[in-house]
Parts: C-alpha cells; sequence; structure tokens
C-alpha cells in the first residue's frame, strides 16, 4: 500500500533529502510539496523559534494535503552563540510527532552579526560569497565545507532519525492524549 508524505517546503535542498530518505523507509510511497508558512521569522533565532517552525511546517503540510499519512517539516535557524542548527518535525495523521535535530556548527563571525542584527542567513551569504539563491543548492553547509556536505545531505540524517518511532512504533510507545 502506497502512502502519500506531504513536505512542509518547496525548497529543493529540502524536497531531495525528504525523497531520498522517505523512499528508503517507504517504498512506493507518493512525496507531495506544499509551501507552508512556518509561522516564525523568516530568520529563526535560536532552538525555540526554529523547532516551532518546523513543526508548523509540518503540521501545515500535513493539513494541506488531502490523504497525506504523514509530513515533514524542516527548518533552520541560527543560536544566539552564532552557530547554525536545524531541526526536522514528523507529524503522523494519527497525532504521533518527533522531532530531532541536525548538525550544529560555527557561521563567520561577519554573517553572524548580520543575521542576528534581522538579516537572513542565505541573502547574507549569497552576497559575502557572490552566490545567487544557495539555499536551494549547496547553503551556507555546502559553501563552508567547499561542498563536501550540502544543505541537502544536512537534512537526510535528522530526517531518518526522526521517522525512528514511525518505523519501530513498537519500541516507541506514542504519548497518552493527557
Amino acid at each position: 500500500m502506497s502512502i502519500t508524505i506531504a513536505v512542509g517546503s518547496t525548497n529543493p535542498a529540502k524536497t531531495s533529502a525528504a525523497k531520498t530518505i522517505c523512499e528508503r523507509a517507504f517504498p512506493g510511497c507518493t512525496m507531495a510539496a506544499v509551501e507552508v508558512p512556518s509561522g516564525v521569522p523568516e530568520q529563526p533565532i535560536g532552538p525555540d523559534q526554529t523547532s516551532t517552525g518546523a513543526r508548523n511546517r509540518a503540521r501545515a503540510a500535513l493539513a494541506a494535503v488531502p490523504g497525506a499519512r504523514m509530513s515533514v517539516g524542516f527548518e533552520g535557524g541560527v543560536d544566539e552563540e552564532g552557530n547554525l542548527i536545524n531541526c526536522v518535525a514528523v507529524v503522523e495523521a494519527g497525532g504521533r510527532e518527533n522531532l530531532t535535530w541536525g548538525v550544529r556548527f560555527p557561521l563567520p563571525p561577519a554573517v553572524v552579526a548580520r543575521v542576528l542584527r534581522g538579516e537572513e542567513l542565505s541573502r547574507v551569504m549569497d552576497e559575502v560569497t557572490g552566490r545567487n539563491e544557495s539555499k536551494k543548492h549547496q547553503g551556507a553547509v555546502g559553501i563552508l565545507t567547499n561542498g563536501l556536505f550540502t544543505r541537502a545531505e544536512m537534512w537526510q540524517g535528522p530526517l531518518a532519525c526522526a521517522l525512528m518511532p514511525f518505523l519501530h512504533p513498537e519500541l516507541y510507545p506514542a504519548p497518552v492524549p493527557g
């Protein structure tokens, strides 16, 4: 039986990661990418805004795709110390949710200063590196590692880990509503 998985983004780096991992986890699944609001600032600062954005995107994607069994929300942020952080939320139609975190790495000080003053990371990275729409391709991680680790690859690990309770529900009892 094929399942539909909604993805709360149309960004190619995020949809590519979702397709790679979800097709391995659920062979024959159908992916439906939809642009949904995060409900947080364009550039989330700190873990609270970043995780809220991921959850909001997953919940909105599930609601936006009729028949979807589960959904994925991705959100990248910057913490107060100047590190890039990234969060993945998976939501199931039955109500189960899981949240995981990916890599955390320091951004260049000049970039951090601008982001913490309110600028969006990808626009700053594009400006300082002379690139265009880097968030849809390598992202900051790909630029700063010279392509050793791309933005799509960065999302794959936390998504795989976010799926653990859905792949092994017998090991992760669903929380009791309360």
